[in-house]
């Protein structure tokens, strides 16, 4: 049986991912801040009998995470997957949002997860087995206005994953992305209010057009369950890729990205009102339903 360690496991697509992987046989350890978050994980896995054990895990906290791997490592004896799945939301015009706010995102998002994977890769490399998975975001390869705190994290875990993927693969280990659009989680109830533009703002329209956005997909969002499929088929497939995008707005939207121009995507910061800016999107093929 592989063992499986699952960070930001209480909610969303951390807790489907937990239970896809332990219904599919792997031993799965759920971590997340607050222990008593995972109960109705631990209800679910004894109802279906399946393994999972709930472990506290603060990625900001480097004795939390040197704590978590110690005792997964006591119990189980190994790691052989990692899914850095915890992270935070927020954003803002880069002019107006507070740097503590960048931080704070970066903190999580990048470091966070930086650091789960320098604390487990010297026993995969030692063993040459061992898969990494990194959730991030559609948003961590198309810059978006508006999401600067948020689309900066990504786009850094993005880059510092495709490193890592090249320097492990002479050790077996595997490496992947897992790169959603617009996924039905708790993450939109908990934006940070410091990074939310006023009226008098002067970049309020581009709030306006994210807002529209997700808003609009919303009513037909991916799921949880849909990015869990994705992550364990990225860690079981015979034919591993470094990025897998989730949800036809991902698609849609890195497609029309690669078809135009860094100048031409930037133009699009040109006044205009919500109608005719989603009138281009969906000329760009952009799903918008």
């Amino acid at each position: 049986m592989e063992i499986a360690l699952v960070t930001g496991s209480s909610t969303g697509i951390g807790q489907s991912t937990a239970l896809h992987l332990a219904r599919t046989g792997f031993h799965v350890f759920a971590t997340m801040r607050n222990p008593l978050a995972g109960a109705d994980l631990l209800t679910i896995a004894s109802d279906e009998g399946i393994e999972i054990t709930v472990l506290p895990l603060d990625v900001n906290d480097v004795d939390s995470c040197e704590s978590c791997i110690a005792e997964v490592i006591s119990q189980a004896g190994q790691i052989d997957v990692l899914v850095n799945n915890a992270g935070i939301g927020g954003g803002g015009a880069v002019e107006e949002t507070p740097i503590e706010v960048f931080r704070d995102l970066f903190e999580t998002n990048v470091f966070g997860a930086l650091q789960m994977m320098q604390l487990i890769l010297p026993g995969m490399r030692e063993r040459r087995h061992g898969t990494i998975v990194n959730v991030t975001s559609v948003a961590g390869r198309v810059a978006s206005p508006s999401m600067g705190a948020y689309v900066g994290s990504k786009f850094a875990l993005d880059s510092i994953t495709e490193v890592l993927a090249a320097e492990v693969y002479r050790f077996g280990v595997r490496v992947a992305l897992i790169e959603p659009g617009v996924v039905l989680t708790p993450i939109f109830t908990k934006r940070d209010e410091r990074a939310t533009p006023s009226d008098e703002s002067p970049y309020r329209e581009f709030s306006e057009r994210i807002g529209h956005h997700f808003a609009t997909k919303l009513q037909n969002p991916a799921m949880p369950e849909d990015v869990a499929q994705v992550i364990l088929d990225a860690i079981t497939t015979d034919d591993p890729k470094l990025r897998y995008l989730v949800g036809s707005d991902a698609e849609s939207l890195m497609s029309a990205r690669q078809k135009i121009s860094d100048e031409e995507w930037v133009a699009m910061g040109r006044e205009m009102t919500l109608e005719e800016f989603s009138a281009i999107q969906s000329k760009m093929g952009v799903d918008l339903s």
